[in-house]
This record gives structure tokens, C-alpha cells and sequence, in this order.
């Protein structure tokens, strides 16, 4: 509750609150798994959205769309290291297996930046 005491008294709008959630969550899934993400970062969170309105499904996907393209991204990218771990070809190497996850995580920025901005891809088939 005092997070979104802060960030009222600061006036901040949607769109800024909207990106530091992003970083965070960018930022945790380059080292944390999904579950762990998101059981810290949702109770921060969710009293802010809830007072503006918006849709809940909408910021679950957010939420998990955010975490997995943490969980692609340098140093602690865990599913990178999942599929280097199941690789039984020595010569593909982890910056390999790194960079080819980069378009992926590129094209799910797109998708997430997208999302936050017309919400109604996300919820336009529950109305």
C-alpha cells in the first residue's frame, strides 16, 4: 500500500508506472523463476491497477508475458541455460543458444509494448 502511496503523491502516470513494472519484471526474470516473480511483484502492483480501472486478465498478461521475456535475457536467462543443458552438440555455445533466444524476446517486447497500449487485444474476446 505505500508503493501506491508513493507513486499517487508523485502523480505519475499510467504509462510510467507501466514501464518501471516492465523493468522489474524484466529485470527479476534475469534471475528468478516465474512463480517467484510474480508472488513478489503482483501484491506490489495490484493496488495500483485495481483504483485505475483496468482489467485484471490484462495485467496478468502483462505479468507473464514480462516474466518470460526475463527468463530469455542475459546473465541468468534459466530457460537459455535449459536448452544449452539438453544439447548433447558441444559446439553450440551458450552465447549461441543467447543469441538465438534474442529475436524471440525482441518479438515479445513488440508484443508486450503492444499490449499495454491497446489492452483490448488481450480482452477484446471476453466482451
Amino acid at each position: 500500500m505505500r508503493l501506491a502511496l508513493i507513486l499517487e503523491q508523485n502523480e505519475m502516470s499510467f504509462l510510467l508506472i507501466m514501464v518501471i513494472y516492465v523493468c522489474l519484471m524484466l529485470f527479476l526474470g534475469t534471475l528468478l523463476d516465474t512463480a517467484s516473480i510474480i508472488l513478489i511483484v503482483v501484491p506490489l502492483f495490484l493496488p495500483l491497477i485495481e483504483p485505475m480501472g483496468l482489467s485484471l486478465v490484462w495485467f496478468g498478461i502483462i505479468t507473464v508475458i514480462g516474466a518470460e521475456i526475463g527468463l530469455l535475457t542475459p546473465p541468468l536467462g534459466i530457460s537459455c541455460f535449459v536448452i544449452k543443458a539438453s544439447l548433447e552438440d558441444d559446439r553450440i555455445s551458450l552465447q549461441d543458444v543467447f543469441m538465438g533466444a534474442l529475436p524471440f524476446a525482441f518479438v515479445m517486447l513488440i508484443v508486450l509494448i503492444l499490449l499495454i497500449n491497446y489492452p483490448v487485444l488481450s480482452i477484446g474476446i471476453l466482451n
